[in-house]
Parts: C-alpha cells; structure tokens; sequence
C-alpha cells in the first residue's frame, strides 16, 4: 500500500479539518495564508488517494445506545478471516482489527443494554474457533480524538 506524501500545507489543511470538517476552503485558506483554490485541489487529491474521508460523528449516547463494550477475542488461526468477515457484518460492531498479543481481534460494539451486549457476544462465542472471549465495558469517555494521522514525524 503506497502512503500519499504529504507536504507542510497539507499537514495544516488536515489539521483545519480535522478541529472542524465542516469548514469551508475560504476559511482555511485565509488561516495558513494559500489560495482557497489551492486547498480545494488539495483536498480533492487527498481524498481521491483515500488519505482523508469526511464523516458525521454520532454520539451513540445520544441515541439511546449507552453500553460500549471492547470484546478481546482468542481465535484459532484457521477461523480468524471468517470471525472478522462475520463480526464486520454485525450492526452493533463498530470496529474491528486483528492483532497480535493476548488476544487476536479486537472489536467495539454499542449497544442499547446488556442483554444486547450478551447476546452478541453469545454469537461471538459460538463462532468456530473462538477460545476465549474477554469483555471489557466502557464507563466514560474522556478524550475522542482521531488526530495523530496527520502529526508530523519530525514533531
């Protein structure tokens, strides 16, 4: 997977966006002092090589989902694509990655209360393969931030 190189002026356009996706190119073109031009074709480059996508964040708290729950999974290796492929297709399955440690998939799931918490990682558990399961419920969050993509090395 080839990385997108970025310059000193990207770095601030993401870093523009990512306090606010919302604002407009004047604005952020006015604050790092290029075109606002220059910022909409850059913008349009960096989502066109898949390094930057704007999405709405929805606070799940706020939609009657309180439980948050990290699910550590143990997996024989031979059945660990097909965990991944089913639990990536489960509504309440926000995230999903392998790992290597203790456990071998990491998935984060919200949902409305424990008995749904319990019932999807009942489905967890019957998967072939699962050895171990361990569930860990999230009580207050206190910092979301997803900004270290576009921090600079040399920071």
């Amino acid at each position: 997977m080839s990385q997108t190189p970025l310059d000193a002026t990207d770095e601030r356009i993401l870093e523009a966006l990512q306090d606010d996706g919302r604002r407009s190119f004047r604005n952020i073109a006015r604050e790092i002092g290029v075109s606002e031009g220059t910022v909409r074709t850059r913008v349009r480059r960096l989502e066109a090589a898949g390094a930057l996508r704007f999405l709405a964040f929805v606070d799940p708290s706020q939609l009657g989902r309180r439980v948050l729950a990290l699910v550590l999974v143990r997996v024989e290796a031979e059945h660990q694509q097909r965990l991944v492929d089913a639990a990536t297709g489960w509504p309440e399955t926000t995230y999903v990655s392998s790992l290597l440690g203790r456990a071998d998939v990491y998935l984060q799931v919200i949902c409305a209360d424990n008995e749904m918490l319990w019932a999807i990682v009942s489905r967890l558990r019957a998967l072939p393969g699962v050895l171990e399961t361990e569930t860990l419920l999230e009580m207050q969050v206190h910092k979301f931030a997803y900004r270290d993509l576009a921090a600079r090395d040399d920071a």
